[in-house]
């Protein structure tokens, strides 16, 4: 059983509170004085705040997303590809394009020049939590251009159009509906974007950095496209990721994207459920646990992004005592 319900009060809930987000900085911004000084510096820096809060949110949009690519947001087809489409486009992400990019992903997770992540992650930590979400999101709107090679292609084309129209559709709203109503982009979208690899990298630093290389007998890669392609699922005893035991507000928040590598090994499933399959598993797989975000990045921030058996042994929880 999908969480359909739940699934769509989120969806409605977080676009809800981006917008009350908008309206609320624009008009505290309106009662700070146009000089500079030190009310300019307290405007902008209020303005920084909310543009974190905004990126959170639309963590939780991209990663409802994240479910439509898996076609598990919705049962029916074409809600789970408008919202997918739609919620992608407000967290600027491409939503076909992140597909290709996902699910080949899935299918050469942390494998070397393999998975499509290592241009992300693939750096020393600092670069990485800096810049690396920037460079993901450079990359799949390098996927949706090179539809732009392919038109001969109906399946290239149907997936061009469905990813220009959804982000069509969104821009208008950032750049030509919220201006009209008085929310000005320096107040809403451009914030969105200074701080958005930061505050994405919070979390998706966590999902496979300071992890041994998966070893793998393949020498190329082949895109996958669709959740009918390719191999999505990792190997029992292959550790491709890790588990943040996190808040369970957040959790919810994020739509319990924190049990990563119970995802990748059980990816048809929806998010609801992979708590439970983590504790019915743990002593089973060798799931790499940290208990949240901050001491996740902590202890990151001394691993290269393909590190060794001993770094992590201590974090197995096949091996916990």
């Amino acid at each position: 059983m999908l969480p359909q319900a739940e699934n769509l009060f989120k969806a409605v809930l977080l676009l809800a509170l981006l917008f009350a987000s908008f309206w609320l900085a624009t008009h505290l911004a309106a009662s700070f004085d146009d000089g500079g000084g030190v009310a300019g510096l307290l405007k902008w820096l209020m303005i920084g705040l909310f543009a974190v809060l905004n990126v959170i949110l639309l963590t939780g949009m991209g990663i409802l997303a994240h479910e439509a690519v898996h076609r598990v947001l919705f049962r029916s087809a074409f809600w789970n590809e408008l919202w997918g489409g739609l919620l992608s486009a407000f967290a600027l992400i491409p939503f076909n394009a992140n597909r290709q990019f996902h699910l080949t992903h899935h299918s050469y997770a942390h494998q070397p020049g393999l998975d499509p992540e290592n241009a992300q992650h693939h750096h020393a930590f600092l670069y990485a939590a800096t810049i690396g979400s920037a460079l993901a999101l450079n990359a799949q709107y390098i996927l949706l251009l090179e539809n732009l090679r392919r038109l001969g292609e109906r399946r290239h084309v149907v997936r061009l159009v469905k990813d220009l129209a959804c982000l069509g559709f969104v821009f208008s709203i950032y750049l030509g509906v919220l201006p009209a109503l008085g929310m000005p982009v320096w107040y809403t979208l451009v914030p969105i974007v200074v701080v958005f690899p930061l505050v994405f990298a919070f979390r998706a630093m966590s999902d496979h950095y300071g992890v041994p290389a998966v070893v793998s007998g393949s020498s190329t890669r082949c895109d996958v496209y669709d959740v009918e392609e390719g191999s999505a699922v990792g190997e029992g005893r292959t550790v491709s990721g890790w588990v943040v035991l996190t808040a369970p507000w957040l959790e919810w928040l994020w739509s319990h994207v924190n049990y990563h590598e119970v995802h990748h090994k059980y990816p048809w499933l929806s998010h609801r459920y992979l708590p439970g399959v983590f504790a019915a598993t743990r002593s089973d797989h060798p799931y790499l646990v940290v208990r949240g975000y901050w001491r996740s990045l902590l202890n990151l921030r001394r691993l290269n992004y393909y590190t060794t058996h001993d770094d992590v042994r201590a974090f197995r929880s096949d091996t916990a005592s």
